[in-house]
């Protein structure tokens, strides 16, 4: 079995040695064309991660404005990741003192209680469809934008630029809650990865190199997969939509 191992070790490692010749190939030849781009210091999110989790009593659909808003559409606002439940009652609070309460309809952290079964005990798990955005329905007035840019742990709005934000798109919206209804991530549970399971990574920068899971989030739905670089283990996080099963 020992044999077996080094042999198996050494043939990810041969075949992750060429994966890196190949993407430092590209980067040369992408770094002669590269055209830098402005950067607004004022307005430029950071996408800043947590490793800090929250528990979030409830993150269905929450009313704001019992008298709806007929101005109102949905905006996306970025958040740091694990941290959508405590923006959302910062919002409702700085709402409230500054009376503003009816230029917001309501506010959406998609997400689902999904269960997992582990060890053969089951517990309930809060799953964001989208870690760090939160969805408002609101009214975005020049008052209401700088009260929520002013909330701790907001990075700016997604899409348009962050003076001006677009709307989503209703269909976009019908989508997500559709999806929920549907429960369609209660489908993944525990046993869809494995430790020590040898996997392909399909995406980023450590696309196409093989290594083995050393570890498993489920509630962030990452992994950890330690790939051999230089003849050295180096843990790389990846999200599970962005590995495959190693196929011998």
């Amino acid at each position: 079995m020992i044999l077996e191992d080094k042999k198996e070790n050494k043939e990810i490692e041969e075949k992750n040695m060429s994966v890196i010749e190949e993407n430092v190939n590209d980067l040369n030849e992408s770094s002669k064309n590269e055209v830098p781009k402005e950067i607004d210091g004022e307005n430029n999110p950071q996408n800043t991660s947590s490793k800090e989790s929250e528990t979030i009593e409830n993150d269905d659909i929450k009313s704001v404005n019992k008298n709806k808003n007929p101005n109102a559409k949905w905006y996306i606002l970025q958040a740091y990741s694990g941290y959508e439940g405590r923006v959302e009652k910062t919002i409702f609070e700085k709402l409230k003192i500054s009376r503003l309460e009816h230029l917001v309809n309501e506010i959406f952290i998609p997400s689902e209680d999904v269960i997992h079964t582990k060890d053969g005990k089951k517990r309930k798990i809060n799953q964001k469809y989208f870690p760090g955005y939160v969805l408002i329905n609101m009214e975005l007035t020049s008052e209401l934008w700088h009260l929520l840019m002013d909330v701790n742990r907001v990075s700016g709005f997604i899409g348009g630029t962050q003076k001006n934000p677009l709307p989503l798109d209703e269909k976009e919206l019908e989508e997500i809650r559709n999806q929920v209804n549907e429960g369609i991530q209660q489908k993944a549970t525990e046993e869809e990865f494995t430790l020590g399971q040898k996997v392909t990574i399909t995406e980023g920068s450590f696309g196409n190199f093989s290594g083995i899971i050393d570890d498993i989030n489920q509630e962030r739905r990452k992994l950890k997969v330690l790939v051999s670089i230089f003849g050295r283990p180096t843990p790389v996080e990846v999200e599970f939509e962005k590995v495959k099963n190693l196929i011998d």
